[in-house]
């Protein structure tokens, strides 16, 4: 270990210390990690909830300390959070940790984003984020449109065994403009391990709040309960293939009985123009996951699908899922009535899904 000064040894210390975010009890290289509290509740009018308004700066605050049982050599703590695409949190991220070991407690010490080009020691040429995405994927959310954004501190820091410093650290980002619910999740590792198997160097958590962003746009994109629908890219335009698939294993109900379940569905353009597709055939017969599954899918080029003409622009696609008699249909009111606990109105309401514009 390179001999340092005390102000080193404690700005190091504090490097440290902030990196850790948002974990139960767990080991690293220098001893244990403890959290003693994780906060992503946001301020509105004197009240506090785990909620935003779209596109509003969030902050997301979080307690621990750590107990050194080994003296360490120079090495960076790595933090990554799990965000929503749309979030682009890797523009508008900003990560800070201060520890009580600084010579100024509040100080706030910065991290940075790891490039691509930066892979962890253990990930078998993997990138930091390829690492997550493999081992973890979107965590307790039930859409993939999620994405991990990694950091590390900007100082690497040597730490003698017996040091306890506690830290806080902040994550502060700007949410996104659409309307959804989902779990934020958060991880920590360190240089020198580099995603490896050892357990005790590397953790992750997942917030138990479903946070949700409101006065956005478009309908809520809810990642955190499993619903009849869902649609992968969930950000597409009219020319991308698209993937719409039916959950039946969300609940029981009559559509399940039916080996065969069809799509159903209208496409509106920007002029008010419907076109409808009903037929039931080879083409819009879902593919179902397995012989004992309950998920069908289908994916579909949407302007070949629905014959639209050249020049035309699909706005929006409402569509349900059906037998090939057209005498059960699961929609959105079947989706509304299982989440909710709303009865069934009278003409029932299919699913939507709207495309970005251009």
């Amino acid at each position: 270990m390179k001999k340092i000064n005390m102000k080193s040894l404690l700005t190091k210390q504090n490097a440290l210390c902030g990196l850790v975010l948002a974990l139960v009890i767990s080991a690293v290289a220098t001893g244990c990690v403890y959290l003693t509290g994780y906060d992503i509740l946001q301020e509105h009018d004197g009240q506090r909830g785990a909620w935003c308004y779209a596109g509003e700066n969030v902050k997301f605050t979080v307690n621990g300390y750590i107990e050194c049982q080994s003296t360490t050599n120079s090495t960076n703590f790595v933090f990554a959070m799990l965000v929503p695409k749309s979030w682009n949190a890797a523009q508008s991220a900003r990560v800070t940790y201060c520890c009580d070991l600084a010579d100024d407690r509040d100080e706030e010490m910065s991290m940075s984003l790891i490039p691509s080009s930066n892979l962890p020691k253990n990930g078998q040429g993997r990138t930091w984020t390829e690492c997550l995405d493999q081992e973890f994927g979107v965590g307790t959310n039930v859409l993939d449109d999620m994405e991990w954004i990694v950091f590390q501190t900007d100082l690497a820091w040597d730490i003698s065994s017996g040091q306890k410093p506690n830290y806080t650290i902040y994550v502060r980002m700007k949410a996104g403009k659409e309307n959804m619910k989902f779990h934020p999740a958060f991880f920590v590792n360190h240089t020198d391990d580099g995603f490896s198997t050892d357990e005790r160097h590397k953790k992750v958590i997942y917030a138990s709040e479903c946070f949700e962003v409101v006065g956005g746009s478009g309908l809520v994109l809810d990642f955190c309960n499993n619903h009849y629908n869902k649609v992968s890219p969930m950000a597409s335009l009219q020319d991308d293939y698209i993937t719409f698939s039916y959950l039946g294993y969300v609940a029981d109900n009559e559509l399940n009985n039916y080996d065969e379940i069809y799509f159903e569905a209208t496409a509106t353009t920007d002029t008010g123009k419907k076109y409808t597709v009903t037929k039931k055939d080879a083409e819009t017969l879902m593919r179902r996951e397995d012989a004992l599954s309950k998920i069908f899918t289908i994916t579909i080029w949407p302007t070949g699908f629905f014959g639209i003409p050249e020049g035309e622009v699909i706005e929006n696609i409402s569509y349900s899922f059906t037998n090939k008699d057209g005498s059960v249909k699961i929609t959105q009111s079947d989706d509304d009535k299982e989440q909710l606990d709303e009865p069934l109105p009278s003409e029932k309401v299919p699913f939507s899904f709207q495309f970005l514009c251009n």
